[in-house]
């Protein structure tokens, strides 16, 4: 039996972390169908790297709804669809912000409302969504009840009389446990209308690797040089943050924030420019060699390669785009490798309860 065709609008896309998920999870199942059939994304530059890497199933360009609180899902062009994913702002509730949660004063906490208002005409069959740990902390309790009672009164769980059936599962996954060197915790929630199976969980099994940091970063002489540190700046880098030496045996990374180098192999997070602290710091016998990131060494972080080399697959264009606008995209987007993993995990569960949906 022919499967349906998901459709997907992809919330706060960002350079479109599910829309590239779905794209290599159909690569490994062609039998399994989706069109991204529109997206919301406010910032131009995001916008600009989505419209260049993803199109329709006729070549054309994904209409963006831009200001997700200005969409009306009334409007007769808006289309339906059978799986929303978003990854909603999570500076109201991440430590680096300043946590106020629904009464964020830019409005940002209340953005998870949108979506409900927008799920609540269209009435997907699916919601994905992603934010940070800070989410689960008992300051919002109330939050995070507010956003069930919501999903509730749609209809997402099998029972609505019942107080014990939670319509959003919830999980915290982090990269490092899915073959990435990359130490990322975030909250991945899940709901289905009609409610989960009994036995459905938000947790795939872990797919670690023994591949660290120097894994991940661009062949020596592929490294802008602009990225290095000076000695000088390396020597006040020592002295600012009481590091003894910055000689290593082999590629580490270098916390700025917590001043320590990360001798496990793996990168911190990455982050947006303002708050990035991580520097690689280089594996030479008789020299300290400290820099930055490079992009394609943060996109492979999170999933996706950029760099052109005869030994690599390009998945993504990053159509000339800044090193700050392109390190903005990449510490605020999805770790691609690990939605992928994440959604066939989600579908593999769901085969039989939707047997015409899916083919994984």
């Amino acid at each position: 039996m022919d499967k349906k065709t998901i459709r997907v609008f992809e919330g706060f896309a960002g350079y479109g972390g599910g829309s590239f998920a779905l794209r290599k999870l159909k690569k490994k199942y062609p039998a399994f169908n989706y069109e991204v059939v529109a997206y919301s994304e406010i910032d131009k530059y995001a916008s600009e790297l989505f419209d260049a890497n993803h199109r329709d199933k006729n070549g054309n360009p994904i209409k963006n709804y831009n200001d997700i609180t200005l969409a009306n899902p009334e409007d007769e062009d808006f289309p339906d669809f059978d799986l929303f994913t978003g990854g909603f702002p999570c500076q109201p509730f991440s430590t680096a912000g300043m946590q106020k949660g629904v009464d964020d004063p830019y409005g940002r906490g209340t953005l998870f409302e949108h979506i409900m208002r927008i799920c609540k005409v269209k009435k997907p069959k699916y919601i994905l969504l992603e934010n940070v740990k800070g989410i689960l902390s008992k300051k919002f309790d109330e939050t995070r009840k507010q956003m069930n009672d919501m999903l509730r009164e749609m209809g997402y769980v099998s029972d609505k009389n019942d107080p014990n059936e939670q319509p959003l599962a919830m999980a915290v996954l982090n990269s490092k446990d899915y073959g990435v060197p990359q130490n990322r915790e975030r909250v991945w929630m899940f709901a289905r209308l009609g409610g989960l199976p009994k036995d459905f969980t938000m947790v795939p099994p872990q797919q670690k690797n023994d591949l660290r940091l120097g894994d991940f970063l661009d062949p020596v002489d592929r490294v802008p040089k602009n990225l290095y540190l000076s000695d000088k700046q390396i020597a006040h880098l020592k002295e600012k943050h009481h590091i003894e030496s910055f000689i290593v045996d082999k590629p580490l990374c270098f916390d700025v924030y917590n001043k320590k180098i990360k001798i496990d192999g793996y990168s911190i997070t990455l982050t947006m420019p303002e708050h990035n602290s991580v520097r690689v710091i280089e594996a030479h016998e008789d020299k300290e060699v400290v820099r930055k990131m490079s992009v394609t060494e943060q996109f492979r972080l999170m999933g996706l390669e950029g760099l052109k080399d005869a030994d690599r697959e390009v998945d993504i264009d990053f159509i000339n785009h800044s090193y700050t606008q392109l390190s903005k995209r990449a510490g605020n987007g999805w770790d691609v490798n690990l939605v992928t993993i994440l959604l066939e995990h989600i579908f593999s569960q769901l085969k039989d309860v939707d047997s015409d949906m899916f083919d994984i």
